[in-house]
């Protein structure tokens, strides 16, 4: 029994010196990214879609509980763009881009491994998102002819602006001194919701991928 109140009691003492010695951080990132976009044919063979670069904003809060392991949470305004280009063989010209903002809430387990001032992130979890604005622009066809188009989109009753999905990377983070320090993040984003609700008659589900790099700031506190 003493035994038992003896670990028992170490634990608590463990669990304790973690919660104190825990430490926030929190800071601003911003980088550049590139999404692609995953689509069935659904009938449409002549359709090639190809990634876009896009970039993004936000800012970040870190919670660490212990030496190696933290909880992180940023808050990112982000562009989620692609292209779809019409490979007809007799028609070549016909494309159309597609610009696209986010914002996105992703919520990441950070494991951490090196040294006093550099270490590594290994980070993983999920998000959650928000379609915001939606642009495209490009060359298209009707039967009066070519023309170019440029225009904003409305939402409707076909568009899915809620997302979620997996989230994942690798980060740099070097601290300057004790209150301030900067990090290097590749994190990639892969949607588990379509971002078209589709037809009942036909399946054509369509999943955005994002691949981002962002450099950030933080402050310890």
């Amino acid at each position: 029994m003493k035994k038992r109140i003896i670990i028992l009691f170490a634990l608590l003492l463990g669990l304790t010196t973690e919660v104190v010695n825990a430490q926030w951080a929190v800071g601003i990132k911003g980088g550049v990214n590139t999404t692609s976009v995953d689509r069935s044919n659904a009938g449409r063979i002549d359709e090639t879609y190809s990634s876009l670069r896009g970039f993004d904003l936000g800012v970040q809060a870190h919670y660490s509980f212990n030496d190696w392991l933290a909880l992180r949470v940023d808050l990112d305004y982000m562009t989620r763009s692609h292209r779809m280009d019409r490979n007809l063989t007799i028609v070549d010209t016909l494309f159309m881009e597609y610009s696209n903002s986010y914002l996105m809430l992703p919520v990441l387990a950070d494991f951490s491994f090196g040294g006093s001032k550099l270490r590594g992130h290994l980070l993983c979890g999920g998000f959650a998102g928000y379609w915001l604005t939606a642009h495209r622009n490009g060359v298209t066809f009707s039967v009066t002819g070519f023309y170019d188009t440029d225009e904003d989109l409305e939402f409707n009753d076909e568009t899915q602006r809620l997302t979620a999905g997996l989230a994942g990377g690798v980060s740099l983070s070097y601290d300057i001194n004790n209150w301030l320090g900067v990090n290097l993040d590749a994190l990639y984003y892969y949607d588990l919701v379509s971002y078209r609700k589709g037809h009942d008659h036909l399946n054509d589900p369509r999943y955005l991928s994002t691949l981002t790099f962002d450099l950030g700031v933080y402050y310890k506190f």
